[in-house]
């Protein structure tokens, strides 16, 4: 009766075990977290590990617009931005991108953040080589409070919700309502 050969995975363990090899090269390679894994992407995208110039650019793209506070940031929600920091880190750590590196989708057709104006707020969407990544709601600046005269304790008077905001277009970038002119 013939005995079954002994695998290579158990010959390196054994090795590593004895202190001839360095356990690194023992273990497993650990797989990558990748966009697929994390958010309801399709194509390209889902299948490549997401690095850390791509982290790197979706911060810089939810710091550039204006007057949006990132939810996690502010006590709760989910940016972006702070997943796929760990996860660059992440996938640094096991080998899967270098420092510095992109993915060729966000590379090739990029990485952005818009605000949509809504009633009484709006809705920032982020954007990973035209995919959705993240969407929140931010809402306006509550109206000013009224003093026990009635007189608007706010500079300026006016305001308020459906008073005078003929700037608010959808995907006008900006402060709340009330931080515009009348």
């Amino acid at each position: 009766m013939a005995q079954p050969q002994p695998r290579r995975e158990d010959q390196e363990l054994r090795q590593a075990q004895q202190g001839n090899m360095a356990p690194a090269a023992a273990a497993p390679q650990q797989e990558p977290i990748k966009y697929g894994d994390a958010f309801s992407v399709k194509g390209e995208l889902a299948a490549q590990p997401i690095a850390p110039r791509d982290a790197a650019a979706m911060r810089s793209a939810e710091d550039s617009v204006p007057g949006v506070q990132v939810p996690q940031e502010s006590g709760g929600g989910f940016s972006a931005a702070a997943f796929m920091e760990s996860a660059a880190q992440y996938n640094e750590a096991v080998g899967a991108v270098r420092p510095g590196q992109a993915s060729d989708a966000a590379a090739k057709h990029g990485i952005n953040v818009t605000q949509d104006a809504v009633p009484g707020g709006r809705i920032v969407t982020e954007f990973v080589a035209g995919q959705v990544v993240g969407q929140y709601a931010v809402a306006e600046a509550a109206p000013a409070q009224q003093d026990a005269a009635g007189a608007n304790k706010a500079a300026g008077g006016g305001g308020g919700a459906g008073h005078g905001d003929a700037g608010g277009a959808p995907g006008a970038r900006g402060g709340p309502a009330a931080a515009r002119g009348n």
